[in-house]
């Protein structure tokens, strides 16, 4: 079989200094090492594969359940794309391995990542035959590499068995239970990375909350059983290397569904993946004070808040959303937190059509905008009424810290506000800044009020 060799191996050089100088040979547990070194050597094909190029070994429905080439379950968990693919996956991999292996024994610790590779590319392909049925059938062709799908799952594991490890995200501390670190993730990574398989880590975190919550323990521990071993149990009340006690809260306990479920919708929408007959649903122009008086389009107050204008306006409305959500919905409830986010996006959109209607018109220039085009100026996008749910933060946490995004910042809430109105009018300019301050103003009115 014909070989490459135009390869690019700086990201296994960085993977060679991070086992040999940061993390030291001799931490590293042997089966986790050995999995390590077979795709660091697969990616550099110093051994023949049965595939020639990453197309042939690539997860997607067409191939493996169309074609029957159902050997590529396996083959694409261990091909990556890119060196830095390699790289980023095996850190990761190292660090959850050096936790679990040492639980469950090497033999378990091998078992069951050939189980979660197994079941991850199934769910894998189960989520996108469900997709190309119902939504596009471009999904069938959709090819997934990597081992992102099986990291995932392990996350899944570490968050639930060793809670109080998850205490940080990209060096960050942040103040969320261990068990909604993995779903933060699963977002941030897929605003960072459009081109990561969000399916393919979805269905890595499935794979490990079916495991953790016993739906498929009874099989794998048949088939553990049926090879003449004992499977080791892990429980929650685990302790870990640490000896950092176990956090209340489980991988769904206390989730904030209203606002995950806003999310999707948003996400879903920006990355066109909705079924066809519900986009048209939702589909319509931005909010234009000329188009709801002039025109009678009611539906644009709260319609074109589902739509954003690209990925770091999306990243920003998400990431705010879950946070609000996270503090927010165990005090109000979920269907209050709904009821009062789209509330306040109709007010604040209703206002936003008066005052560019009948008051800014009288100025020759308003941000940039000329008196004559101020009606027909659009906005997009939920910041206003994120800006205002701001207020209503501040009523159920008067001495608590200003939340940006999903961390909560040691800053006076009025600085914190102001510097966050100022940093979306640099980093989002064709965000209208004057949305922006009437969700502002409407925070500050809520605050005085109550």
């Amino acid at each position: 079989m014909q070989r490459r060799h135009q390869r690019d191996a700086m990201g296994v050089m960085l993977l060679l200094n991070h086992v040999l100088f940061q993390v030291g040979l001799e931490a590293i547990p042997p089966v986790t090492l050995f999995i390590v070194l077979a795709q660091a050597c697969t990616f550099l094909q110093l051994f023949e594969v049965p595939w020639r190029d990453i197309s042939g070994a690539c997860i997607s429905v067409n191939a493996v359940i169309f074609k029957k080439q159902w050997l590529r379950i396996f083959y694409g968990a261990i091909e990556h794309g890119d060196s830095l693919h390699l790289y980023y996956n095996m850190v990761s991999f190292i660090w959850k391995g050096m936790l679990l292996e040492p639980v469950l024994g090497g033999a378990q610790f091998a078992y069951i990542i050939v189980l979660f590779t197994a079941l991850c590319g199934i769910v894998l392909l189960g989520l996108n035959y469900l997709l190309g049925t119902f939504v596009d059938s471009a999904f069938y062709y959709q090819c997934a590499v990597g081992f992102s799908g099986v990291i995932f799952a392990l996350k899944v594991l570490n968050n639930y068995y060793f809670p109080g490890r998850s205490r940080r995200f990209l060096g960050i501390d942040i103040d969320l239970p261990a068990g909604q670190v993995v779903w933060l993730e699963l977002v941030l990574i897929q605003l960072v990375t459009p081109n990561a398989s969000l399916v393919g880590h979805l269905a890595g975190i499935l794979v490990g909350l079916a495991y953790v919550y016993g739906v498929i323990t009874p099989v794998s521990d048949l088939v553990w059983n049926l090879l003449g071993q004992q499977p080791t149990r892990l429980t929650r009340a685990h302790y870990g290397p640490l000896g950092r006690r176990r956090e209340p809260g489980g991988l769904l306990g206390a989730m904030p569904f209203g606002a995950i479920l806003v999310s999707v919708v948003l996400v879903a929408l920006q990355a066109d993946i909705m079924p066809r007959h519900w986009k048209r649903m939702v589909d319509a122009p931005c909010l234009a004070s000329s188009l709801v008086i002039d025109h009678h389009q009611w539906k644009l107050l709260f319609i074109p808040a589902l739509h954003t204008s690209g990925s770091l306006h999306l990243a920003y409305t998400v990431l705010s959303l879950l946070g609000l959500g996270y503090y927010l919905e165990h005090r109000m409830g979920i269907f209050r937190f709904l009821g009062t986010l789209l509330t306040l996006t109709v007010l604040t959109n209703i206002a936003f059509c008066l005052v560019t209607y009948y008051i800014l018109p009288n100025h020759m220039e308003v941000a940039g905008v000329r008196a004559f085009q101020i009606r027909y100026k659009c906005f997009l996008g939920l910041t206003a009424t994120l800006i205002a749910m701001k207020g209503i933060y501040t009523a159920y946490y008067p001495t608590g810290p200003y939340l940006f995004l999903f961390l909560p910042v040691p800053v006076p809430k009025l600085l914190g506000v102001i510097f966050e109105f100022a940093l979306l009018h640099f980093a989002l300019p064709h965000v209208w800044i004057v949305g922006n301050a009437i969700g502002f103003f409407a925070a500050f009115m809520f605050v005085i009020l109550s």
